[in-house]
């Protein structure tokens, strides 16, 4: 029969063991599910939302490209994300800018941000390589998209990253055409 001093014994001996067991379970839960993890994020050139292009007689050109950017969320809980800004770019200067609002990619799931961009073709019109480009019939662009946002689990574990987004897109004027390479990348 136990007496009441060792029965007084086991009672902190098992509570310790309970403990170090529940705080052992937390840390593997923690490494293997709950750890925050970077999102994936793919750039593509949807297309030409709108394109007039006219050499003859009176020349008019009026461009509208439509930039998607895809971001997949694998974490337990939603990416939240900031305004961000999407710039196209034409032989290196500024022509088009369109904000990407903000919002939450859910739990483990997927959602792709379109952004239309409405460019500034009098910027493009000036440039001396245009008239080459008109004649070859591809207008060389440049976009890039960045994005910030955090992922937070139970409130206490965090990752803040920023997605970033480029494209070489070569839009076919007479074809009405839009392609385009795309390199996208996480930092945190």
């Amino acid at each position: 029969m136990l007496t009441t001093k060792t029965r007084s014994r086991r009672g902190p001996q098992v509570c310790c063991f309970l403990i170090l067991l529940l705080l052992v379970t937390l840390i593997i839960l923690y490494l293997t599910v709950l750890k925050p993890k970077q999102p994936e994020v793919r750039g593509t050139v949807g297309g030409l939302r709108q394109i007039e292009f006219q050499p003859f007689p009176n020349f008019m050109l009026n461009i509208t490209l439509v930039v998607a950017v895809t971001i997949e969320n694998p974490n337990y809980a939603g990416f939240e994300f900031d305004n961000g800004t999407t710039l196209i770019f034409y032989r290196g200067v500024l022509v088009g800018q369109a904000p990407v609002m903000e919002g939450e990619v859910g739990a483990r799931s997927t959602e792709t941000l379109s952004v239309y961009v409405e460019l500034e073709v009098s910027t493009i019109t000036a440039n001396p390589d245009f008239v080459q480009d008109i004649a070859s019939g591809i207008l060389p662009l440049e976009s890039s998209t960045s994005v910030r946002g955090k992922v937070t689990i139970l409130g206490v574990f965090k990752l803040d990253a920023t997605a970033f987004t480029s494209c070489d897109i070569a839009v076919a004027l007479l074809s009405r055409y839009a392609s385009a390479t795309c390199n996208s990348r996480v930092s945190t």
